[in-house]
Protein backbone atom coordinates (compact mmCIF):
# COMPACT_ATOMS: atom_id res chain seq x y z
CA UNK A 1 0.00 0.00 0.00
CA UNK A 2 1.14 3.54 -0.74
CA UNK A 3 1.93 5.88 2.11
CA UNK A 4 -0.58 8.72 2.57
CA UNK A 5 0.49 12.11 1.30
CA UNK A 6 1.86 14.50 3.89
CA UNK A 7 -0.12 17.64 4.59
CA UNK A 8 1.66 20.80 3.44
CA UNK A 9 0.68 24.46 3.62
CA UNK A 10 -0.23 26.05 0.31
CA UNK A 11 0.53 29.48 1.78
CA UNK A 12 3.39 31.13 3.67
CA UNK A 13 1.55 33.65 5.81
CA UNK A 14 1.06 32.89 9.50
CA UNK A 15 -2.18 31.19 10.57
CA UNK A 16 -3.43 34.37 12.22
CA UNK A 17 -2.69 36.42 9.10
CA UNK A 18 -4.63 34.01 6.91
CA UNK A 19 -7.64 34.12 9.23
CA UNK A 20 -7.50 37.91 9.48
CA UNK A 21 -7.26 38.24 5.70
CA UNK A 22 -10.11 35.78 5.29
CA UNK A 23 -12.41 37.80 7.56
CA UNK A 24 -11.71 41.00 5.64
CA UNK A 25 -11.88 39.50 2.15
CA UNK A 26 -15.06 37.56 2.94
CA UNK A 27 -16.81 40.67 4.23
CA UNK A 28 -15.74 42.55 1.10
CA UNK A 29 -16.86 39.69 -1.10
CA UNK A 30 -20.32 39.59 0.49
CA UNK A 31 -20.69 43.36 -0.02
CA UNK A 32 -19.70 43.04 -3.69
CA UNK A 33 -21.15 39.61 -4.45
CA UNK A 34 -23.36 40.68 -7.35
CA UNK A 35 -20.61 41.67 -9.85
CA UNK A 36 -18.67 38.51 -8.94
CA UNK A 37 -21.61 36.19 -9.59
CA UNK A 38 -22.36 37.89 -12.93
CA UNK A 39 -18.95 36.81 -14.24
CA UNK A 40 -18.34 33.64 -12.19
CA UNK A 41 -21.37 31.48 -11.42
CA UNK A 42 -19.39 29.24 -9.07
CA UNK A 43 -19.15 32.14 -6.63
CA UNK A 44 -22.92 32.25 -6.14
CA UNK A 45 -24.47 31.01 -2.89
CA UNK A 46 -23.56 28.99 -0.95
CA UNK A 47 -19.93 29.96 -1.72
CA UNK A 48 -19.80 32.75 0.87
CA UNK A 49 -21.38 30.53 3.53
CA UNK A 50 -18.93 27.71 2.79
CA UNK A 51 -16.02 30.15 2.98
CA UNK A 52 -17.25 31.51 6.30
CA UNK A 53 -17.74 28.00 7.71
CA UNK A 54 -14.23 27.00 6.60
CA UNK A 55 -12.80 30.05 8.38
CA UNK A 56 -14.72 29.24 11.58
CA UNK A 57 -13.56 25.62 11.52
CA UNK A 58 -9.91 26.68 11.07
CA UNK A 59 -10.15 29.27 13.84
CA UNK A 60 -11.61 26.73 16.30
CA UNK A 61 -8.72 24.28 15.94
CA UNK A 62 -6.25 24.47 18.82
CA UNK A 63 -3.31 26.71 17.83
CA UNK A 64 0.14 25.16 17.77
CA UNK A 65 1.42 27.10 20.78
CA UNK A 66 -1.30 25.47 22.91
CA UNK A 67 -0.30 22.01 21.67
CA UNK A 68 3.35 22.79 22.39
CA UNK A 69 2.46 23.89 25.92
CA UNK A 70 0.57 20.65 26.54
CA UNK A 71 3.46 18.59 25.21
CA UNK A 72 5.96 20.57 27.32
CA UNK A 73 3.99 19.86 30.49
CA UNK A 74 4.06 16.12 29.81
CA UNK A 75 7.79 16.24 29.00
CA UNK A 76 8.64 18.21 32.14
CA UNK A 77 6.62 15.76 34.25
CA UNK A 78 8.41 12.81 32.66
CA UNK A 79 11.85 14.34 33.22
CA UNK A 80 11.02 15.03 36.86
CA UNK A 81 9.86 11.44 37.36
CA UNK A 82 13.04 10.08 35.77
CA UNK A 83 15.17 12.27 38.03
CA UNK A 84 13.26 11.15 41.14
CA UNK A 85 13.44 7.52 40.04
CA UNK A 86 17.21 7.69 39.53
CA UNK A 87 17.75 9.30 42.94
CA UNK A 88 15.52 6.72 44.61
CA UNK A 89 17.38 3.86 42.93
CA UNK A 90 20.65 5.25 44.31
CA UNK A 91 19.13 5.31 47.79
CA UNK A 92 18.13 1.66 47.50
CA UNK A 93 21.57 0.77 46.20
CA UNK A 94 23.04 2.33 49.35
CA UNK A 95 21.10 -0.18 51.46
CA UNK A 96 22.35 -2.97 49.18
CA UNK A 97 25.93 -1.91 49.90
CA UNK A 98 25.21 -1.77 53.63
CA UNK A 99 23.55 -5.20 53.64
CA UNK A 100 26.09 -6.84 51.33
CA UNK A 101 29.39 -4.94 51.72
CA UNK A 102 32.03 -5.53 49.05
CA UNK A 103 29.73 -7.93 47.21
CA UNK A 104 30.06 -7.05 43.54
CA UNK A 105 27.85 -9.95 42.49
CA UNK A 106 24.83 -8.66 44.42
CA UNK A 107 25.39 -5.14 43.09
CA UNK A 108 25.37 -6.52 39.54
CA UNK A 109 22.15 -8.39 40.27
CA UNK A 110 20.59 -5.09 41.33
CA UNK A 111 21.80 -3.50 38.08
CA UNK A 112 24.48 -1.13 39.38
CA UNK A 113 26.49 -1.47 36.14
CA UNK A 114 23.47 -0.21 34.16
CA UNK A 115 22.87 2.90 36.22
CA UNK A 116 24.94 5.45 34.27
CA UNK A 117 23.30 4.53 31.00
CA UNK A 118 19.82 4.52 32.52
CA UNK A 119 19.87 7.43 34.97
CA UNK A 120 18.59 10.00 32.44
CA UNK A 121 16.69 7.64 30.17
CA UNK A 122 12.91 7.32 30.35
CA UNK A 123 13.32 4.16 28.26
CA UNK A 124 16.01 2.38 30.30
CA UNK A 125 15.33 3.54 33.86
CA UNK A 126 12.01 1.69 34.30
CA UNK A 127 13.80 -1.58 33.53
CA UNK A 128 16.49 -0.81 36.06
CA UNK A 129 13.93 0.02 38.76
CA UNK A 130 12.03 -3.16 37.94
CA UNK A 131 15.24 -5.19 38.22
CA UNK A 132 15.96 -3.68 41.64
CA UNK A 133 12.38 -4.40 42.73
CA UNK A 134 12.57 -8.02 41.59
CA UNK A 135 15.83 -8.62 43.47
CA UNK A 136 14.80 -6.69 46.58
CA UNK A 137 11.59 -8.73 46.78
CA UNK A 138 13.47 -12.02 47.03
CA UNK A 139 13.55 -13.32 50.63
CA UNK A 140 17.32 -13.76 50.66
CA UNK A 141 17.78 -10.02 49.93
CA UNK A 142 14.61 -8.51 51.34
CA UNK A 143 15.21 -9.49 54.96
CA UNK A 144 18.82 -8.28 54.90
CA UNK A 145 17.84 -4.94 53.32
CA UNK A 146 15.04 -4.36 55.80
CA UNK A 147 17.40 -5.19 58.65
CA UNK A 148 19.50 -2.22 57.48
CA UNK A 149 16.51 0.10 57.47
CA UNK A 150 14.96 -0.21 53.99
CA UNK A 151 11.18 -0.23 54.35
CA UNK A 152 8.93 -2.68 52.56
CA UNK A 153 6.94 0.25 51.20
CA UNK A 154 10.16 1.58 49.65
CA UNK A 155 10.73 -1.75 47.93
CA UNK A 156 7.22 -1.50 46.47
CA UNK A 157 8.01 2.07 45.45
CA UNK A 158 10.60 0.73 42.99
CA UNK A 159 7.87 -0.98 40.98
CA UNK A 160 5.48 1.96 41.36
CA UNK A 161 8.08 4.38 40.01
CA UNK A 162 8.90 2.08 37.10
CA UNK A 163 5.22 1.76 36.18
CA UNK A 164 4.61 5.51 36.56
CA UNK A 165 7.51 6.42 34.26
CA UNK A 166 6.23 4.02 31.59
CA UNK A 167 2.75 5.50 31.94
CA UNK A 168 4.05 9.06 31.72
CA UNK A 169 6.18 8.17 28.72
CA UNK A 170 2.99 7.07 26.96
CA UNK A 171 1.31 10.34 27.98
CA UNK A 172 4.18 12.32 26.47
CA UNK A 173 4.03 10.26 23.28
CA UNK A 174 0.29 10.85 23.04
CA UNK A 175 0.81 14.61 23.46
CA UNK A 176 3.34 14.53 20.61
CA UNK A 177 0.98 12.54 18.39
CA UNK A 178 -1.94 14.81 19.27
CA UNK A 179 0.13 17.83 18.25
CA UNK A 180 0.87 16.25 14.88
CA UNK A 181 -2.78 15.39 14.31
CA UNK A 182 -3.94 18.86 15.34
CA UNK A 183 -1.29 20.46 13.12
CA UNK A 184 -2.46 18.40 10.14
CA UNK A 185 -6.09 19.27 10.83
CA UNK A 186 -5.26 22.96 11.19
CA UNK A 187 -3.18 23.09 8.00
CA UNK A 188 -5.86 21.20 6.06
CA UNK A 189 -8.54 23.61 7.30
CA UNK A 190 -6.43 26.68 6.55
CA UNK A 191 -5.65 25.38 3.08
CA UNK A 192 -9.39 25.27 2.37
CA UNK A 193 -9.71 28.88 3.58
CA UNK A 194 -6.78 29.97 1.42
CA UNK A 195 -8.21 28.24 -1.66
CA UNK A 196 -11.62 29.90 -1.16
CA UNK A 197 -10.06 33.30 -0.64
CA UNK A 198 -7.54 32.95 -3.48
CA UNK A 199 -10.22 32.08 -6.01
CA UNK A 200 -12.23 35.19 -5.17
CA UNK A 201 -9.15 37.41 -5.22
CA UNK A 202 -8.08 36.01 -8.57
CA UNK A 203 -11.54 36.52 -10.04
CA UNK A 204 -11.57 40.08 -8.70
CA UNK A 205 -8.72 40.97 -11.07
CA UNK A 206 -11.12 40.54 -13.96
CA UNK A 207 -14.31 41.71 -12.26
CA UNK A 208 -12.77 45.01 -11.15
CA UNK A 209 -10.36 45.73 -13.99
CA UNK A 210 -11.75 49.25 -14.24
CA UNK A 211 -12.29 49.86 -10.52
CA UNK A 212 -8.97 50.57 -8.78
CA UNK A 213 -10.47 50.83 -5.29
CA UNK A 214 -12.17 47.46 -5.29
CA UNK A 215 -9.39 45.91 -7.36
CA UNK A 216 -6.89 46.76 -4.61
CA UNK A 217 -9.36 45.61 -1.97
CA UNK A 218 -9.02 42.05 -3.25
CA UNK A 219 -5.28 41.94 -3.84
CA UNK A 220 -3.77 38.91 -2.13
CA UNK A 221 -0.18 37.85 -1.80
CA UNK A 222 1.75 35.44 0.36
CA UNK A 223 3.85 38.34 1.64
CA UNK A 224 3.16 42.03 2.02
CA UNK A 225 0.23 43.16 -0.10
CA UNK A 226 0.96 46.26 -2.19
CA UNK A 227 -1.50 48.60 -3.82
CA UNK A 228 -1.42 48.20 -7.59
CA UNK A 229 -3.32 49.94 -10.34
CA UNK A 230 -5.61 47.54 -12.24
CA UNK A 231 -3.89 48.11 -15.58
CA UNK A 232 -0.52 47.15 -14.06
CA UNK A 233 -1.64 43.55 -13.59
CA UNK A 234 -3.29 42.29 -16.78
CA UNK A 235 -5.49 39.25 -16.24
CA UNK A 236 -5.28 36.17 -18.40
CA UNK A 237 -8.60 34.35 -18.43
CA UNK A 238 -6.95 30.95 -18.67
CA UNK A 239 -5.30 31.53 -15.26
CA UNK A 240 -8.54 32.25 -13.45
Amino acid sequence: MNRPDEVHRIFHKSDDEVLQQSDFKLASFIENKSPFVKRFAQLADPYAEEWGSATTIARNIVPDYASVASQSVETETLNAMVSQGANFYQSVLLYVRLAFPDNATVLRLFGQQKYEAARNSHVKLPGLLQTAYTQASKPEYKLALMAKGLKESEIEMLKTMADDIVKQDKAQEKAMNDRTIEANNRITALNVVWEKMSLVCQCAKLVFQKDATRYNMFLLSDGENQTVKPEETPVKLENI
